[in-house]
């Protein structure tokens, strides 16, 4: 694998040569810093990037134009990472040395278009797809309450303090979204391209030198910002009396949600220990809480754990009988306490690293994971593979131990079901 970047002023490009695909991958991502009024925004975006082009009057047509460059495959979402937001394109599409000359360069400038060159008119995305969009959107909304983990996380979310701001409640930005007009979203729209970070990955059999050509012909970035927006969010305080939520529903099953903070977390920390923190507390049919809390005493249907190192957010997810929430909950803290005294086998910790360095070697036998791998060595400092297996073999028990002396219970929320 070699990779080389391109500083074209305005924005990098990163080009990754392989010759191990028959297809090309490419990313096109602006970060923006993390902002409360963002998600008024975000969600509408992304759908009506991926739905217009100024090229073309309707989907239909966007669809014949796909099928005429041997139909790549492609998606548009905002990410979230850490305090930033991304506005991601990525994309598929078969190299032309097993199509016709000429399909790079087509296939990049029909994607780049959906970016780039939306459909605009006066002032304002396309009103009619505009209308259409916010409608499924709402109706979305409104059904998140049908599926009880979707709104167990809408709620908890709601509960628990992320950032330096409390996030919008569900109720709020289903007003927020009735309320936004195609010219809003469109200045929204300009203030990412002008004032957002823009990055170009590409990967496959290619020459980096020609796809620099191709880049500089198809597209047109005028924002400025050159410095990198800050992306780790280091957690500050913590409620030191855990908030508890606790919300009937008509549900039999009930959710559970434990959020926890990591305070004063180290790079070394943040890149190596907390993930076999994360796997060995929760992270598999063998891991302390599955054996203690699903196997040793049946109060749950599932149990997992969930780490976002960005944001120095852990959350422990449950699916159990509401009249069993405190011995779950009392289990779920005695489990934690368990891994600050060092309660858990040297053969479960040597299984989640040789679970970690067998990830490290199917990377290379996905293009997507190639790419995604990259990028988080330029956006969040993440190490090359070979730096990642050599850390994480040096990851003691001791490590984990100290390690889990810094999280801490912050929010926890119920979904309570009605079986008795």
């Amino acid at each position: 694998m070699k990779y080389k970047k391109f500083d074209e002023g305005n924005y990098n490009l990163y080009t990754l040569v392989t010759d191990r695909f028959k297809t090309i991958d490419l990313r096109i991502n602006i970060r923006i810093q993390n902002e409360r009024d963002n998600d008024k925004y975000i969600p509408m975006l992304w759908r009506m990037l991926v739905s217009t082009s100024s090229k073309y009057d309707s989907l239909k047509e966007i669809n014949e134009a796909a099928v005429d460059i041997y139909d790549p495959y492609y998606g548009i979402r905002f990410i979230g990472s850490g305090k930033q937001d991304v506005l991601s394109l990525s994309a598929t599409f078969v190299s032309e040395k097993y199509t016709e000359k000429g399909m790079n360069e087509k296939n990049i400038k029909f994607l780049a278009d959906f970016i780039f060159n939306p459909k605009i008119i006066n002032d304002g995305f396309d009103e009619e797809m505009f209308e259409i969009k916010k409608e499924k959107l709402i109706d979305y909304y409104l059904s998140t309450k049908d599926y009880p983990r979707e709104y167990a996380e809408s709620r908890f979310r709601e509960e628990m303090t992320f950032f330096d701001y409390k996030e919008h409640s569900l109720d709020e930005i289903i007003e927020l979204t009735r309320s936004l007009t195609s010219k809003e979203l469109y200045d929204f729209y300009k203030k990412v391209i002008n004032e957002g970070k823009l990055d170009i990955f590409i990967s496959g059999n290619i020459d980096p030198l020609e796809i620099k050509k191709i880049c500089e012909r198809n597209i047109t970035f005028l924002g400025n910002y050159h410095e990198d927006p800050e992306h780790v969010f280091n957690q500050k305080s913590y409620n030191k009396k855990p908030i508890i939520v606790i919300e009937n529903s008509s549900n039999v099953q009930s959710n559970l949600i434990i959020g926890c903070k990591t305070i004063n977390m180290t790079d070394y920390e943040r890149k190596y220990v907390s993930l076999l923190y994360s796997w060995i507390l929760g992270g598999g049919m063998n891991s302390l809480l599955n054996q203690t809390v699903r196997e040793k005493n049946s109060l749950c249907y599932y149990i997992y754990t969930n780490r976002n190192n960005l944001l120095g957010i852990f959350k422990i997810y449950a699916g159990i009988d509401g009249k069993d929430f405190d011995k779950v909950y009392d289990l779920i803290e005695e489990e934690i306490n368990n891994m600050k005294k060092g309660n858990f086998s040297d053969d479960l910790l040597e299984s989640v690293k040789n679970t970690y360095y067998n990830s490290l070697i199917s990377i290379e036998d996905h293009q997507d994971d190639i790419i995604n791998s990259f990028i988080s060595e330029i956006y969040t400092g993440a190490d090359d593979v070979e730096t990642r297996r050599k850390m994480m073999g040096k990851v003691t028990k001791e490590d984990i131990m100290e390690f889990a002396k810094k999280i801490h219970i912050d929010t926890v929320f119920l979904l309570k079901g009605d079986r008795s």
